[in-house]
C-alpha cells in the first residue's frame, strides 16, 4: 500500500471525511473538491477553517469531475465515497479518465452502494434508487467489472471488499475499491 501524505477527496460533499483526515497527522496537504458550492460552505463550517491552526494542511474549491483539473493532479491519494452514482452513465468515462488517467494518484478509493442490499429496506420499491439524485446503482459483479476494466485501462490494481455487516445472499451495503497504481 502506498504511503499517502497528500490527498484529495473527490466529492467532499459537506466534510465528513475531510474533517476525519485532519484529524490524522500523516497528512500533510488536504484538498476537498465539490461541484456544489453550497456543499463547500458547509464543509466550511463542519471543519471551522477560518478558526483552526491546521487550515494551512486543508483547502476546498469547486470544479467537476468531468473535466480536467491540475488542481487535483500529483496527489498520493485520491478518494470517492460515495460519489460516482451521481454521474450520468455517459459522462462516467470522462471521470475516469480525468482521475486515473490525468490526476493519476497513486492510491484510489472509491465507495459506492450496492444495489442488490437494497431488498433489505422495506420502504424502498424493487428498482428504486437509494437517493434521488443517484443516476445508477451497481450490483456487486458490476462494480467489479467495472473496477477490472478501469484498472486495466490505466495500469492500476483494484482490490474490491465489503463495506458493513454482510447478508449471506445480498452483500454489503455498500462497496469499495482501493485501486494501486502499478510501479
Amino acid at each position: 500500500m502506498h504511503l499517502c501524505a497528500r490527498v484529495v477527496d473527490l466529492g467532499c460533499g459537506s466534510g465528513k471525511l475531510l474533517k476525519r483526515l485532519l484529524a490524522e497527522t500523516q497528512f500533510t496537504e488536504i484538498l476537498g473538491l465539490d461541484v456544489s458550492i453550497g456543499d463547500l460552505e458547509m464543509a466550511a463550517k463542519r471543519l471551522r477553517l477560518e478558526t483552526i491552526p491546521e487550515r494551512q494542511r486543508i483547502k476546498l474549491i469547486q470544479g467537476a469531475l468531468t473535466y480536467r483539473d491540475k488542481r487535483i493532479a500529483g496527489f498520493d491519494g485520491a478518494s470517492l465515497v460515495e460519489v460516482i452514482e451521481h454521474v450520468d452513465p455517459d459522462r462516467l468515462v470522462a471521470v475516469e479518465r480525468v482521475v486515473f488517467e490525468m490526476a493519476r494518484p497513486g492510491v484510489i478509493v472509491v465507495t459506492t452502494p450496492n444495489i442488490e442490499y437494497n431488498a433489505k429496506f422495506e420502504s424502498m420499491k424493487p428498482g428504486q434508487l437509494r437517493h434521488p439524485d443517484h443516476r445508477f446503482e451497481w450490483t456487486r459483479a458490476e462494480f467489479a467489472a467495472w473496477a477490472t476494466r478501469v484498472s486495466e485501462a490505466f495500469g492500476y490494481m483494484a482490490t474490491n471488499s465489503p463495506l458493513g455487516p454482510e447478508d449471506a445472499r445480498l452483500g454489503a451495503a455498500s462497496q469499495m475499491a482501493v485501486f494501486e497504481m502499478f510501479a
